[in-house]
């Protein structure tokens, strides 16, 4: 699913439902969580560990990146994984956003 524009009523209601799942939550967050698409349908799926090694940050950083919607689970067998390629991203969106500042 890509390029989703989700109606702004829409939107309002769906966030307002979420708030006290998902503080912070907010349209463009949402409209990505929907459209969010590994590049490579094979992604290496990482642990919550393996993820926070990789970020350099701790366990409950990752937790709070889940809340956020700054990062997705993905469960399998009540186990958490965390797709690969979406850390790859995030550390892609923070290299660009210090090169504005």
């Amino acid at each position: 699913m890509k390029n989703v524009e989700i109606p702004s009523p829409i939107s309002t209601a769906v966030i307002a439902m979420l708030s006290p799942y998902t503080p912070g939550l907010t349209p463009e967050k949402l409209e990505h969580s929907l459209t969010f698409a590994p590049e490579n349908p094979s992604d290496k799926l990482l642990t919550r560990k393996e993820a926070a090694s990789t970020l350099r940050v701790s366990l409950p950083t990752i937790d709070r990146m889940f809340k956020d919607g700054q990062l997705h689970r993905v469960f399998i067998r009540g186990r958490v994984f965390i797709r690969d390629s979406e850390v790859k991203s995030l550390i892609k969106e923070s290299v660009r956003g210090e090169a504005h500042e």
